[in-house]
């Protein structure tokens, strides 16, 4: 669970520098060199951080019934052996069900809330039970799109695998009686856009202005030259074409950098990643946070996620409601995304 940039930080401070982002090359020279409490203490923080950061995923499936989506799943929807682990490490804490959710008036829109329990023995005694809450969310909309949306309060990989068998048993038991098309559920991955596409999708969903949410700044960008594309290279491109194949910048505007603006140069950048900065005002909170929207991977079938990095409320507040906030800024920024999806994937592009 921990990030090969992690592990560099830690090396870059004793003065030992590799040209490798590969946890391969860098995880041995940090073990055989020893780590201090120090630096144990910070990859435990990171891992700490990494699995308590609410992220959101968004699926889309195109609704072919009159029914409500109440009628079409079950109350007593199978939420049965979710968990492969013989040695008893993971199990489900809760009973999970289908409900209406909000006010409860509206049966085109359900939620279920799972709990993760996970009992690891590596850690010290009293640290060792970590609990890990997910909920899958239904909702269909006027157009009959149904969004299907997977929120992790508090993410892990575990808690990933297990709302994609959710997922995949709520898309079967839809189809199997006849509520959704036969097509696959929809995706936004890296792979559904042109280069061009993706950077403009990006950027649109960076500068979201939702409810109590104001888009501020671009603050750090990720991106790969694309050397598969043919042609007559910009300069601008030929200065780090095969020679540098991971790019992170980071500053102010960066909306306004000629990469993301020039359609000559758009065509050879691969962007994967946009972090922006965002002010937070309504009747009971004011503050900032920064936002990641990215795909994790440079590889076509990597999916969409977004996450909070950092929320500064001017009050102190409790854990729990400052994730709480983070699921709310998350979903201010969900009422655009499959629009945005629906205007630059490929599919769209060239019918």
């Amino acid at each position: 669970m921990v990030k090969p940039s992690d592990i560099k930080d830690i090396l870059k401070k004793r003065g030992v520098y590799s040209s490798s982002n590969e946890k391969k090359t860098l995880g041995p020279i940090l073990v055989k060199s020893g780590i201090s409490p120090e630096e144990f203490e910070s990859l435990k923080e990171s891992i700490q951080t990494k699995e308590e950061n609410p992220k959101v995923q968004s699926r889309k499936l195109k609704w072919e019934s009159d029914d409500s989506l109440i009628e079409a799943i079950p109350h007593n929807f199978d939420f049965s052996n979710l968990v492969d682990d013989p040695f008893g490490v993971l199990s489900i804490d809760n009973a999970p069900v289908f409900t209406v959710a909000g006010d409860g008036t509206n049966t085109n829109h359900l939620i279920a809330e799972v709990t993760l329990k996970r009992n690891d023995k590596t850690k010290n005694f009293g640290d060792d039970v970590t609990y890990h809450q997910c909920s899958i969310e239904l909702r269909i909309d006027d157009d009959k799109n149904v969004s299907l949306n997977v929120l992790t309060k508090h993410s892990s990989k575990e808690t990933l695998n297990l709302v994609n068998k959710v997922t995949r048993r709520i898309h079967n038991h839809l189809k199997d009686n006849g509520y959704v098309s036969n097509e696959p559920i929809e995706k936004i991955l890296f792979g559904n856009f042109t280069n061009e596409n993706r950077i403009d999708f990006l950027v649109a969903m960076a500068k979201s202005n939702e409810k109590y949410l104001y888009y501020k700044d671009m603050k750090k960008v990720h991106m790969s030259p694309d050397e598969d594309v043919k042609g007559v290279v910009p300069t601008e491109i030929e200065l780090f074409e095969k020679k540098v194949n991971d790019l992170m910048f980071k500053g102010k505007n960066l909306d306004s950098s000629v990469y993301l603006k020039k359609n000559a140069l758009k065509k050879h950048i691969k962007l994967c990643s946009v972090t922006s900065r965002y002010e937070l005002d309504d009747n009971e909170h004011q503050g900032s946070c920064l936002v990641r929207i990215h795909f994790p991977e440079f590889d076509d079938d990597s999916e969409l996620l977004m996450e909070v990095e950092n929320l500064n409320i001017q009050k102190k507040l409790p854990a729990e409601l400052k994730s709480d906030i983070k699921l709310q800024i998350l979903k201010f920024l969900e009422t655009k995304k499959m629009t945005l999806y629906t205007k630059y994937s490929k599919k769209q592009s060239n019918p």
